[in-house]
């Protein structure tokens, strides 16, 4: 299963209704799709603009709707942290912002020399509140996250993020009535408070200033959560799982479904990840697992920049690629799934509501005899409009891993 991340887009008008997809040069897709059955999915619903959170739950057959606990302790997952009975978790990234608190860069430029060290000086920071704890640990780029430990703290709290430049950061404020929630919230503002005064004094950013580069000199958080109490995959088909991913997030995810996480050399979730060297290690792993879940993010960055010709960039080098993909799964036993999360118009650069296009190849799925895969061509195709939800239980019953329903 590739997940080609933000890789949906939206027909542009001024560039005659075309889509980064849809003019790429991708010979292995549109043989896929040709002999493979395609469609497009929602990946909550029509009309629902999902985070990547939410559509990888749905991906793997978890219904966010109900299992669905926040974003932050899934990235904490992701990360490799361990997150107890009481612990809230925060997505967070370095930022700059000015003296009046207004923010300038949400990433602090992305890319961020000395980054370990600003974190660092973040761990040492100490809060007021003594029974309050946190452990803070950066992860790609400018992210990081944030885990709150202590009794009495709740994940029902604003962010601190304003998700936008331009603009004061906010102050966390409770969602619901409950003490938890508002002490919760006062200890999120001493912490982001404290990590202004921390990293604007500190000598990396005053040498970053030298250079003529934004200060990273303070932490935003987004996104609190706790895990999600989901059944592992590997129990709830009896299969053995693995994901190959850089993205916190959905490393978070897949490590919560219970699949174990293989590395790839050269992968690092941005515009420059070898692509070749993640799906030839996805081809290697299949044959050691029955469900391996590949997750490639470059096409978000692009679509997030607003960059439509990165953006094709992007997906012709993803086919290439995918050469290995035709060379070494035999499509009388196996199956392939290629598809995205979420559509991220370059136009919009965010998430959009759009469903994105789906192609499944394989034993026992019907040729679609169409010659290109793009978001136009799938709205036709013969797998029809589906929810990513049930993507999941759809190749498990061609695997042979769902009992009936009923006698």
């Amino acid at each position: 299963m590739i997940v080609c991340d933000g890789m949906g887009d939206r027909a542009d008008r001024a560039r005659e209704f075309q889509t980064p997809l849809s003019v790429a040069k991708k010979a292995n897709m549109d043989a896929l799709a040709r002999d493979g059955s395609i469609g497009l999915i929602d990946p909550v619903a029509p009309g629902v603009r999902p985070g990547s959170d939410v559509a990888h739950l749905a991906i793997l057959g978890y219904d966010p709707c109900k299992f669905y606990t926040g974003r932050g302790g899934l990235e904490a997952a992701g990360a490799g942290l361990r997150l107890y009975q009481g612990d809230v978790a925060f997505r967070c990234n370095f930022a700059t912002v000015d003296a009046k608190m207004v923010v300038k860069d949400r990433r602090a430029g992305r890319r961020i020399e000395g980054r370990d060290e600003l974190a660092e000086a973040v761990s040492e920071m100490r809060l007021s509140d003594p029974s309050a704890a946190f452990e803070f640990v950066p992860t790609v780029e400018h992210r990081a996250v944030m885990i709150l430990r202590g009794k009495g703290l709740s994940r029902k709290v604003s962010d601190t993020d304003p998700h936008k430049e331009g603009i004061p950061i906010l102050r966390s404020i409770a969602e619901d009535e409950e003490r938890a929630s508002r002490r919760t919230a006062e200890i999120l503002n001493e912490f982001t408070e404290k990590s202004f005064k921390v990293l604007s004094n500190h000598k990396i950013n005053a040498e970053r200033a030298e250079r003529g580069l934004l200060p990273a000199n303070i932490i935003l958080s987004r996104g609190p959560g706790t895990l999600p109490p989901v059944e592992l995959l590997g129990r709830k088909y009896c299969i053995d799982a693995a994901c190959i991913a850089v993205a916190p997030i959905v490393r978070g995810i897949c490590r919560v479904a219970g699949m174990r996480l293989i590395e790839v050399q050269g992968a690092t979730g941005g515009l420059d990840t070898d692509f070749k060297a993640k799906v030839s290690a996805a081809v290697q792993a299949m044959k050691r697992h029955d469900l391996v879940f590949l997750h490639i993010k470059a096409a978000d960055v692009a679509s997030h920049d607003g960059d439509f010709e990165k953006k094709t960039w992007v997906i012709e080098k993803i086919d290439e690629a995918m050469a290995q993909v035709i060379e070494s799964v035999d499509l009388a036993k196996d199956y392939i799934v290629l598809t995205s999360d979420h559509a991220t118009p370059v136009a919009f650069r965010d998430h959009s509501e759009d469903p994105v296009p789906v192609l499944v190849a394989g034993p026992d799925f019907d040729i679609s005899g169409i010659t290109k895969f793009s978001e136009r061509t799938a709205a036709t195709g013969n797998l029809g409009r589906l929810l990513a939800l049930h993507l999941m239980p759809i190749m498990m019953n061609r695997l042979g891993k769902v009992e009936k329903f009923g006698f």
